[in-house]
């Protein structure tokens, strides 16, 4: 299915919705995981679009060009039907994950590295924020300015090294050029009891304008808003 505007690609996480034959609805125009059997004799699955004809025939229409399109027949039977590509971090959603656990979710050790703010790991072209939101117990030159505006943008204050006119900064601004995704850690304080509190992943984040340098302040879109319960426990009344 690597074709079209919106290309499937080896390797990407995929969720379907369950179907069969008695209970699938139309399938006209959708992208259906269809099982048939292989030359050898085993079963093996078809990711194709089905277009029916004029003659109550079914084209199974695969978007990559270097497969030919195909005409349903008997032996085939419909599995599922394609909803979206989703992340694997779509899974770690609101979830609550101490600091040495979370490099593991991006299959990366833990080091010293990650005890920073803004964690850019040389391994992946990703970003990852962490954030605590009370920093009372912060020197001056800690207390970084970081809150939610709303269920969707949060604004952030970064490192003073940050500059719009260093790579720092750039990385920041130029995140989505660059392909590189920004995900966001949060926890209200820094301390549960006597233990360190672990950190809820709010999801990924799109920079949308800054302002400011050594520190940056910058305010972010969230691709997934707060829900209710988090809002109440992160947002000031």
């Amino acid at each position: 299915m690597n074709g079209g505007p919106n290309p499937i690609c080896d390797g990407d996480h995929l969720l379907f919705e369950n179907i069969n034959p008695q209970s699938a609805g139309s399938t006209n125009n959708q992208i259906i995981a269809i099982e048939t059997d292989s030359e050898s004799g085993g079963d093996q699955y078809l990711l194709r679009k089905v277009n029916k004809t004029a003659h109550d025939q079914y084209d199974l229409i695969a978007l990559n060009p270097e497969y030919k399109t195909i005409q349903a027949n008997e032996n085939m039977r419909t599995r599922a039907r394609f909803k979206q590509i989703i992340t694997p971090s779509d899974f770690y959603l609101h979830q609550r994950f101490m600091r040495e656990e979370i490099p593991p979710l991006f299959n990366l050790p833990f080091n010293k590295s990650w005890q920073q703010g803004h964690v850019c790991p040389k391994a992946i072209d990703e970003q990852i924020l962490f954030v605590t939101l009370n920093k009372r117990n912060h020197g001056k030159e800690h207390r970084y300015h970081d809150y939610f505006i709303g269920s969707q943008t949060f604004h952030w204050q970064s490192q003073n090294r940050s500059s719009p006119s260093n790579s720092f900064g750039q990385k920041i601004i130029n995140h989505e050029s660059n392909g590189s995704k920004v995900h966001l850690f949060v926890r209200k304080h820094k301390m549960a009891g006597k233990k360190a509190a672990p950190f809820v992943y709010l999801g990924q984040l799109t920079y949308k304008e800054h302002n400011g340098a050594e520190p940056m302040n910058v305010v972010w879109g969230m691709e997934e808003p707060l829900s209710k319960i988090l809002q109440g426990e992160f947002i000031e009344s």
